[in-house]
């Protein structure tokens, strides 16, 4: 039966139109698994897994959509929504979907780690959000052992983590606009006006 579905899978995948690298990297794994001997296995695994980043990273294949000749043409069809990715490839073929919902004002914007006191956060976009970052002016700031808190002229409360203390700032907070961008791995990324460095925070508040 096992192998029933698996060559199945196996014919889906090679006879499909325009496939693109993602699906050649998934095909490649998926033949690793019908290999009984472990050894050769293993060794068809590590092959095959050095092909994922690079069919992470590459752009999906160019459909054709010139006419073919003597057809008739029909009418245009409205050009469908871009998506936002949900998930990574590899994420959506083991599981593994955000929590959150959609973040579309800057008042949403990290709100889904406040629950436990910025611990938790999923900054990858999904589909629904309308903004990748926000910006604000700092009220004021605190370096409590070593680690930066910012409080932001819309409410908003971030707190510095898993990076090296720093210092203080040189001039007074208001002087300073703070830009806050999804990161990766439950980060946000924080960039403060005239400081030279970028950090990984979650929201307080």
């Amino acid at each position: 039966m096992k192998r029933f579905c698996f060559a199945g899978l196996v014919l889906f995948a090679a006879t499909a139109a325009n496939a693109d690298p993602r699906d050649d990297a998934l095909l490649a794994m998926l033949r690793c698994s019908g290999t009984s001997d472990k050894a050769q296995r293993l060794a068809c695994y590590d092959s095959a897994v050095v092909r994922v980043p690079g069919a992470l990273n590459a752009p999906a294949p160019q459909v054709s959509t010139a006419p073919q000749a003597g057809a008739v043409p029909g009418p245009v069809a409205a050009p469908a929504p871009v998506r936002r990715v949900r998930r990574g490839f590899l994420s959506g073929i083991f599981g593994g979907t955000p929590s959150r919902a959609p973040q579309t004002t800057p008042a949403q914007f990290g709100i889904e780690s406040i629950a436990d006191g910025g611990r938790h956060a999923e900054p990858g976009p999904i589909d629904g959000d309308t903004l990748d970052q926000i910006t604000a002016r700092l009220v004021s700031y605190d370096v409590a052992g070593g680690f930066m808190t910012v409080n932001l002229d819309n409410g908003q409360s971030w707190r510095q983590i898993s990076q090296e203390p720093v210092g203080t700032l040189r001039d007074a907070a208001s002087r300073y606009v703070v830009t806050i961008s999804r990161g990766t791995a439950g980060i946000y990324v924080m960039k403060i006006s005239h400081f030279g460095r970028q950090l990984s925070v979650r929201r307080l508040r």
